[in-house]
């Protein structure tokens, strides 16, 4: 997914002749920590609120404050949004063109509800969680078991354990009641961390299970 795809195209900003009182106005009006500063209609700097406080005098004009300028293009990946946002911590990511003209931004909300989409977690279904070394890790696999089960992977995410350096594999699937793919799983010597279905289909498998304990050890 492309920035160009979920680009919001209204955001505040302020121009280098406005004053800190301004920014400080616009930002708790828009709930955001920084803004862009435009100097003739050109990106310069995102400011903060500490940039702000930090000038000496609050009713004085922004100027450039800092030497500090993020941004993306609109052909700019979705990780590289996620890279910058997280690792800056920034509340709003400007998206300039090719002349460093501000054309939008990128809000961290907004941001959320793009992974939001991208996991499909408004699509009923199940959620699993596996545990499995790297090396270990072949989605083609993955997939052909949940598949063989009449389901269909609607999102992966995976996520390196720097305690134990396994590989958290979380899948998204379109069963409602995954206990057949958790038994494939389990069949294939996979690890099942975590399940979530609907309430009742977990009480239901966990039953069955305690029904076969009983039962062999009854033998």
């Amino acid at each position: 997914m492309l920035v160009k795809d979920f680009i919001t195209h209204q955001i505040p900003l302020l121009k280098s002749f406005e004053t800190g009182e301004y920014a400080l106005a616009l930002m708790d009006d828009f709930k955001l920590k920084y803004l862009p500063v435009l100097h003739e209609g050109v990106y310069q700097c995102l400011v903060s609120e500490k940039d702000i406080f930090s000038m000496p005098r609050l009713d004085g004009p922004v100027g450039v404050p800092v030497n500090f300028a993020p941004a993306v293009t609109p052909g700019h990946h979705l990780y590289e949004v996620l890279r910058l946002v997280v690792g800056f911590d920034l509340s709003l990511l400007p998206v300039v063109n090719e002349d460093q003209e501000l054309i939008g931004g990128i809000t961290r909300s907004r941001l959320v509800d793009v992974l939001a989409e991208m996991c499909s977690v408004e699509r009923e279904g199940s959620v699993l969680v596996l545990e499995m070394t790297p090396q270990d890790y072949v989605l083609t696999e993955i997939a052909r078991i949940v598949e063989s089960n009449n389901a269909h992977i609607l999102s992966v995410l995976s996520s390196l354990d720097k305690t134990t350096g396994k590989l958290i594999v979380t899948l998204k699937i379109d069963l409602e009641d995954a206990s057949p793919v958790i038994r494939s799983f389990e069949r294939f010597d996979y690890t099942v961390l975590y399940y979530f279905m609907k309430k009742g289909m977990v009480d239901d498998l966990l039953k069955k299970r305690m029904d076969e304990l009983l039962f062999y050890m009854n033998m």
